[in-house]
């Protein structure tokens, strides 16, 4: 029986530091290829290579390195029966939602992993969690997802929770595709394998603003991402996307926003729900101003959705669209 092949491309964090001799503080590994190499039980059950793709503290992660990394799975994707990306925990959930939107359609599955503590160190977490990725890329999976400790998370709903071994990815709006273990168990709702034309559009524009609404919110600071020329703006307001609309009213922001052809996108700041702007009188009025409602999606997944958008069209009435429909189940269509 041939043994399934898979890919895994290293893409930095903590999974591949080292400990820095002198100051203690982790740093990427000169040899990170090495150290992940040194799985010699997986080859019983896969056939794995490895790639570098970059070699990174995934706090510096850009769209550019997205972009890179979609290239090399589109590069290799007839090659391979899954793929794994090690990646830095911090930004995992932006770089996942993004390659959901670039790579659509999927026929196999791609799966992020990382660690909270480096492979070198004692007791880290990357072992196991590295070889359970390796292992969930092998199974009935056709979508970007985060195999952490014993969750398999969808990428595009996924959300950094905490800094525990147990509860690092959390899923707010979306039930987990599964749960790793003796047996492992996989949910009806994961996208399974099946022969699909791969739809590849792997370029974010990255010229999107986002502003976190408090109490006493300046709007005047929206005149400095007019100033800079922001393609797009991300709000996340209170409660279901309220806004501001007395004193420090930002409604008239919006209103420019929408006049200068850049689209207005409210999120919310609540750990779980809904954007619903047309649940109070201070969200309706963004809406009315032409703000666009981000539903459930994570800001994570709405940061990603916007910069690829922007990158297909410019045109706002064409951005509302593909902020509003789900495109890799990122958001529940109502």
């Amino acid at each position: 029986m041939n043994k399934p092949k898979i890919c895994l491309l290293f893409a930095g964090g903590t999974i591949g530091m080292v400990r820095n001799s002198q100051t203690g503080v982790l740093q990427p590994a000169a040899n990170a290829a090495e150290i992940i190499r040194n799985f010699p039980e997986l080859q019983k059950y896969i056939q794995l290579d490895f790639k570098m793709v970059v070699n990174i503290d995934s706090s510096n992660m850009t769209p550019s390195h997205w972009t890179t990394l979609a290239n090399t799975i589109h590069k290799f994707y007839d090659h391979y029966d899954g793929f794994v990306v090690a990646q830095g925990t911090d930004t995992m959930a932006y770089t996942c939602s993004a390659l959901s939107f670039a790579l659509q359609n999927l026929s196999k599955p791609i799966v992020f992993t990382g660690s909270l503590i480096p492979l070198s160190d004692i007791g880290s977490d990357g072992r196991n969690n590295l070889i359970y990725a390796c292992l969930t890329a092998a199974l009935d999976i056709a979508e970007v997802c985060i195999a952490f400790a014993n969750k398999i998370i969808r990428g595009s709903r996924a959300k950094k929770y905490h800094e525990s071994f147990v509860d690092v990815f959390h899923s707010p709006n979306f039930p987990y595709l599964g749960e790793l273990g003796r047996p492992t168990a996989l949910y009806e709702w994961r996208k399974k394998r099946r022969k699909r034309a791969l739809k590849f559009a792997p370029n974010f524009d990255p010229q999107i603003s986002l502003l976190k609404l408090f109490p006493g919110f300046d709007p005047e600071i929206m005149e400095t991402v007019f100033d800079r020329k922001a393609h797009g703006i991300i709000i996340e307001g209170f409660g279901p996307g309220n806004v501001p609309t007395q004193e420090t009213s930002i409604i008239h922001k919006i209103e420019k926003a929408t006049s200068l052809g850049i689209p207005v996108v409210i999120a919310n700041q609540m750990e779980k729900g809904s954007t619903n702007l047309h649940a109070y009188e201070a969200g309706f009025k963004a809406a009315k101003a032409g703000a666009i409602s981000s539903k459930d999606m994570t800001t994570e997944a709405a940061v990603a959705k916007l910069m690829w958008a922007l990158k297909k069209t410019k045109n706002p009435q064409e951005i509302k669209k593909i902020i509003e429909k789900n495109i890799a189940g990122e958001l529940t269509e109502q």
